[in-house]
């Protein structure tokens, strides 16, 4: 490998790669918005180049001369943050689509694209965000070039956080939906590594389905919040069909709380278990979601003093 390309190091999962670029000492370049913090990059040793997926020629010149690209690029953070400057399909879908293209043009040899497992029907048309994620992996799977789709299970540090409606300071806990569909989270530790992994490989995988190994319903992390916290959480039921007529309403005006709320009701109705076994072939043994639980609540002390 002579030239890695990492899009979406300012956010938290490309953040997490870069630092293991950085720590295994494999130079790389990074793509950044002209109004990203950078900082973090820049002492990591990062080579920046500005531009933006939904500019193609700041794509070419962010892809010359690299052999590998990975991407996490997504909006869904940034829009939840309240951001009103891009759009899901904008990036998700024809942003990264626009990488993949700048990178056959380069003649790439390999392409890292974070996707997401459970991509069903069902999710897709709920989802704004998994309709978009759906499109950029087909177009990554049809590509000649040489591709690595990295397909994460529901991430614990997404769906076990305050966001979520799990409030440790509060106690008390969402419930979306009926709270009993298994589900198994996967670290966002355990995804960064995985992508690391695959983009040094002499021969990696071409899809890699990523689940943790635990299997836990909704109502099971609570239980388990509570074993750790010693106290009860109050529980606030979201029915499924207040789930749906959101994702319904907000479709349209409000598509990362609607891309939320389908997801959480899609999960509700139809479970997320991947197995951990493509993690464990990396050599990766995947963190179980209860030692997850177990720092958030020693992270809590410590904060409280």
């Amino acid at each position: 490998m002579t030239g890695l390309l990492l899009c979406g190091g300012t956010g938290d999962l490309g953040g997490r790669i870069a630092a293991r670029l950085a720590e295994r000492g494999i130079p790389f370049r990074a793509l950044v918005r002209p109004t990203s913090e950078t900082a973090t990059l820049r002492a990591l040793g990062a080579e920046l180049s500005v531009g933006d997926l939904t500019d193609r020629p700041s794509l070419d010149r962010a892809v010359a001369g690299m052999t590998t690209v990975v991407t996490t690029a997504n909006a869904i953070g940034r829009m939840l943050g309240g951001a009103k400057d891009l759009s899901i399909d904008a990036v998700d879908r024809d942003g990264n689509i626009a990488l993949l293209r700048a990178a056959e043009a380069a003649g790439v040899e390999r392409f890292v694209f974070v996707s997401s497992a459970g991509l069903t029907d069902a999710m897709v048309r709920r989802a704004p965000f998994a309709a978009a994620k759906r499109a950029a992996d087909d177009a990554v799977r049809a590509s000649a070039m040489p591709s690595v789709v990295v397909r994460p299970a529901p991430l614990q540090d997404v769906w076990l956080a305050a966001d979520s409606g799990l409030q440790l300071e509060k106690r008390r806990a969402v419930i979306l939906g009926r709270g009993r569909s298994p589900v198994s989270y996967v670290a966002s530790d355990d995804i960064a590594e995985a992508c690391v992994r695959v983009a040094l490989a002499d021969s990696p995988p071409t899809v890699v389905f990523a689940g943790g190994p635990e299997i836990l319903t909704r109502l099971d992390v609570v239980a388990a919040f509570e074993r750790e916290t010693g106290a009860r959480f109050r529980r606030i039921p979201v029915p499924r069909p207040v789930l749906a007529a959101g994702a319904r309403a907000m479709h349209r005006r409000r598509p990362a709380l609607a891309s939320a709320m389908g997801a959480a009701l899609t999960m509700d109705i139809e479970g997320a278990v991947i197995a951990p076994r493509d993690l464990r072939s990396l050599g990766i043994e995947p963190r179980p979601t209860t030692r997850r639980i177990a720092e958030l609540v020693r992270d809590l002390a410590v904060r409280a003093g």
